[in-house]
């Protein structure tokens, strides 16, 4: 059974990553995989939520500091330690490899725990957000596989990480902001 997924997994990598990849695909996927593309644009938004949302603004910041400051490491140097799955991209040597290939294991994406994480504490806090947020969380999932950096599965284990610890951080803080008013995002 899981040999049987596991090679499922394979299977979709290798047509995802040795199917047709037009330049401005690879372009686009390429900037959705960098994090730090996005540097300037969260810094503003960041800005914005403190400044001009009230307790609201301020409680989502507070809790996507919390639930990447949590999720990153447990994934990065937690998980993926203990599952210690190889990276597809070793041994490959393809035009495919968009961005190279690192030697941190594989399971689970890091990138997908993280924005997972991210969109479902949006979703919690701005629900009017949830749709563009897990739409932009798929996206960059989606690019890890395009790369070539992760397998379906790695993409897919993230999320479902991710979704789970955003629920978690989520919960906790809106139960912090009905305990304590003046954290209240209602208002």
């Amino acid at each position: 059974m899981i040999e049987s997924l596991l090679s499922e997994d394979r299977a979709i990598y290798n047509s995802v990553l040795f199917g047709p990849h037009p330049q401005w695909l690879n372009s686009l996927m390429v900037f959705i995989t960098v994090p730090e593309n996005f540097g300037l644009a969260a810094v503003v938004a960041a800005l914005f939520l403190l400044t001009t949302c009230g307790n609201r603004g301020r409680l989502l910041v507070a809790s996507l500091l919390a639930g990447v400051g949590i999720s990153d490491p447990l994934s990065s140097f937690g998980i993926k330690s203990l599952v210690a799955r190889p990276r597809p991209c070793h041994g490959i040597v393809s035009d495919h490899l968009l961005k190279g290939c690192s030697d941190s294991w594989s399971f689970p994406s890091s990138h997908a725990v993280n924005i997972f994480c991210a969109a479902t504490i949006l979703s919690r806090i701005y629900p009017k957000a949830a749709v563009p947020a897990y739409l932009f969380a798929a996206a960059v999932c989606y690019s890890r596989v395009y790369i070539g950096v992760h397998y379906p599965l790695d993409v897919i284990g993230g999320a479902a990480i991710g979704t789970l610890l955003g629920l978690g951080v989520s919960w906790a803080a809106l139960r912090l902001a009905e305990r304590f008013s003046f954290l209240s995002p209602v208002g």
